[in-house]
């Protein structure tokens, strides 16, 4: 414990090396095609589609079925496929289309080329703006004024399927407006119609989750062995410290939108780990739950175990052993090789726990 970031770093070590799940298709996933599904905007107005426009071998798709919902644009199946614009005709092939997950797809350029329309790709809140009037274009470079101003990923919620902290239900981004101030204001339609406005601040709370998000950590986390870190949840937790579940669901509350994480204890029980609002949810699940049995991979003792099991330190301990037992101190004195918990010293030398004052 030379530095007073020893302790950090460790906890920070710990957390790469024993929590992060890895997948086994890694390098398989790696040299496939990367598919990023994109919101769509016709004129200012979202488009609610199960299939959604994409990004794909550095091209904008557009869904067919979405294509014939923006103005000018007619499609005709009756010898494969064939969109017709106000400036041409253009029949899908291997040139300007693709197929995925049993749906057919036309580039963005090709009904650019088609009919009297303009648009643009938004990367950072990974949607496609189309406009097809005056007015539609007023309103779409207004939302794509805004987007340019919003820092980190925040414009990423533009045009999804959202679930917000506090709020019931799943809610919709239809618009977006923001002068690079302290809030930025949603639009937010949510599933029983209701239309309201929703201030989110810029200094980085998270008060709202997307649906694709929810997705992922579901694809992540279901079906893991993990082991819970009593040092991060509440004092009333009802857990032995580092016992072992088993992750079998990540949802919404219904009544307030929160982000539950449903484990399996031993005796079969479920019960709910709550992510609370202002942080990010992946970063509070892998400071809740281990992923990797931190006895075997720090290789400790039978007699270390139960002790953390118990929450108790005791000498001998090392600094891993100690973290796992009561968590990061309060504070820490270099020069002594002390750290402090409320009012209990505890002195290291060379690592090791030698007096608990």
């Amino acid at each position: 414990m030379k530095k007073t970031l020893v302790l950090l770093l460790t906890a920070v070590l710990l957390l790469i090396g024993a929590v992060a799940p890895v997948g086994t298709g890694q390098a398989k996933a790696a040299q496939a095609p990367v598919y990023t599904e994109l919101a769509t905007f016709v004129d200012g107005t979202l488009l609610i589609s199960p299939v959604k426009s994409m990004a794909a071998n550095g091209s904008t798709y557009v869904p067919v079925k979405l294509a014939a919902q923006i103005p000018g644009i007619t499609v005709n199946t009756t010898a494969g496929i064939v969109l017709t614009g106000d400036k041409g005709t253009a029949k899908l092939d291997a040139t300007n289309s693709l197929s995925y997950k049993n749906s057919n797809y036309v580039t963005f350029k090709t009904l650019l080329k088609i009919a009297s329309l303009d648009g643009k790709y938004a990367s950072t809140a990974e949607t496609l703006f189309i406009w097809s009037t005056e007015e539609g274009k007023t309103k779409s470079q207004a939302m794509l004024a805004s987007i340019s101003k919003m820092q980190g990923t925040l414009a990423k919620v533009i045009g999804k399927k959202n679930y917000v902290y506090g709020f019931p239900g799943y809610h919709w981004v239809t618009g977006v407006s923001y002068d690079g101030g302290a809030n930025v204001e949603f639009t937010m339609l949510k599933d029983d119609g209701t239309v309201w406005t929703l201030d989110y601040p810029t200094n980085g709370d998270i008060l709202m989750y997307s649906d694709s998000y929810l997705q992922y950590l579901k694809s992540r986390y279901v079906g893991l062995s993990a082991w819970v870190n009593n040092t991060i949840l509440a004092s009333n937790s009802r857990f032995v410290n580092m016992e072992k579940v088993t992750v079998v669901g990540v949802f919404p509350d219904p009544d307030q939108g929160t982000l539950r994480v449903q484990v399996r204890r031993s005796n079969g029980e479920l019960t709910n780990l709550i992510i609370d609002n202002n942080t990010d949810p992946e970063d509070e699940i892998t400071d809740d739950l281990f992923f990797k049995n931190p006895k075997t991979v720090l290789k400790i003792s039978d007699k270390m175990w139960k002790a953390i099991q118990e929450e108790r330190v005791v000498t001998g301990m090392t600094v891993n052993e100690v973290l796992l037992a009561w968590g990061e101190p309060d504070r820490v004195n270099d020069a002594l090789e002390l750290a402090i918990y409320g009012n209990t010293y505890l002195y290291f030398r060379n690592g090791k726990l030698i007096l608990i004052v």
